[in-house]
């Protein structure tokens, strides 16, 4: 009698192991997946439809493409499980994964770009990309330490391009991130640039080149607002999922959108959407630069304005 009492004990434990992991796993009968709002939300709102059905037709299930209304809020998405899926900044990224609200499944590929804003369509894809300084061409603002006194348009507090390598870049200038300048946010790359343009920031930080955002609306954008300076390499946007997103489906969703980037119709929806031009398998390891740097930052008193 004693042998069964143990073998059923045996057998529950391993029950409870391994039987009820499965049940751990999200299975959602639709897929959310979710844009951060990097760009005017209009455009992202154009492209949503069409990389709904892309997915769709991939994954064979129902999917729903929405644009969250800042980077914290699809971060909390992610965090609640009201996203699978989300595109995700780089910073976004490594903030969602230390919270264990997220991991990386995918990198965006892109154009790397030249400093008069070309792309080097000529060369390869490239897993990473640079903020930009850039200011308006009559503001007298030549190199970083000009920065000092003056208000800068970023997109977000939590953009990599807009925020977490300019300050550390400022900090390496012998300029106090928080007390020698005033950040504006803007909440869009597209809208730091117009934010020079119109006289409400004397310079901006944005990824390079995002003043080809403007381009059909002011063609002279890049006589206006003049380069100055870029960062070091930045790791590539990511395709993130939420942790307890189903194995099998999480290799389904990875597959999808590799499929989708090899795609001519897929291409041009992701360009239109982020300029991606493709994606690469991504490990966390690969973003701890960045957890140095928002270590880094911790001394800075930002709280107030994110």
């Amino acid at each position: 009698m004693k042998k069964i009492v143990l073998m059923l004990l045996a057998f529950v434990s391993l029950f409870v192991l391994f039987g009820c992991k499965e049940e751990e796993y999200v299975n959602p009968k639709v897929l959310a997946v979710q844009l951060i709002p990097s760009k005017d939300t209009a455009v992202l709102n154009a492209q949503r439809g069409p990389l709904e059905a892309l997915l769709e037709a991939e994954l064979d299930m129902p999917v729903q493409v929405t644009v969250a209304t800042d980077y914290n809020a699809l971060i909390e998405a992610m965090g609640s499980e009201l996203v699978h899926v989300g595109l995700l900044a780089t910073t976004a990224y490594v903030l969602a994964a230390d919270e264990g609200y997220a991991k990386v499944i995918l990198k965006s590929l892109r154009y790397d770009v030249a400093d008069d804003g070309t792309q080097l369509t000529d060369k390869p894809l490239v897993a990473g990309y640079k903020s930009q300084l850039v200011v308006h061409k009559d503001s007298g603002i030549t190199s970083v330490a000009g920065l000092k006194g003056k208000r800068i348009a970023i997109a977000s507090f939590t953009s990599t391009s807009g925020f977490v390598w300019p300050a550390n870049l400022l900090a390496d200038n012998n300029l106090d991130p928080e007390k020698d300048v005033t950040w504006v946010n803007a909440g869009g790359h597209d809208k730091a640039i117009q934010a020079v343009l119109n006289g409400q920031a004397d310079a901006a930080f944005t990824f390079k080149d995002a003043r080809a955002l403007l381009v059909k609306t002011v063609p002279d954008v890049r006589e206006q607002v003049i380069f100055i300076r870029d960062t070091e390499s930045i790791p590539n946007d990511t395709i993130s999922v939420i942790t307890r997103l189903d194995p099998a489906l999480v290799e389904k969703i990875k597959q999808a959108f590799l499929n989708i980037a090899a795609s001519e119709e897929g291409k041009a929806i992701i360009n239109a959407v982020y300029e991606h031009k493709g994606y690469a398998v991504a490990t966390d390891e690969e973003y701890n630069i960045v957890r140095t740097y928002l270590n880094r930052q911790k001394e800075w008193d930002f709280g107030a304005k994110k």
